[in-house]
């Protein structure tokens, strides 16, 4: 069994191979460009600029999933969990990536 950060990276690469127009049998990947005026920020691991893009995973059968750009760079560090830098009432906005409802959108 691959642990949850492998198959993190094995997602992040499933999904940016779709977005390069690889074959991916039943589903598509497409982006978009995210909100133009909102600092989507930086990468604590490599620097890596985010765009702010916004990716939609058209699955033939389970329909369709969005995710950021950054949660794709973050999967491919094998981070399934990281603070958004945003605070609402106070509390810190995290995010929590299931790797396994994402792979179901990838045939993984």
């Amino acid at each position: 069994m691959i642990s949850e950060a492998e198959r993190a990276r094995q997602i992040a690469q499933t999904i940016q191979a779709g977005l390069s127009g690889s074959p991916a049998g039943n589903f598509t990947v497409t982006s978009r460009g995210g909100c133009a005026s909102c600092d989507p920020g930086a990468c604590p691991e490599c620097g890596y600029l985010f765009t702010g893009d916004i990716v939609t995973i058209q699955h033939v059968l389970r329909g369709k999933r969005t995710i950021t750009e950054k949660a794709i760079h973050y999967l491919s560090h094998g981070i399934t969990h990281y603070e958004t830098g945003y605070v609402i009432q106070g509390e810190r906005v995290v995010v929590d990536l299931n790797v396994d409802e994402i792979a179901s959108y990838l045939d993984l």
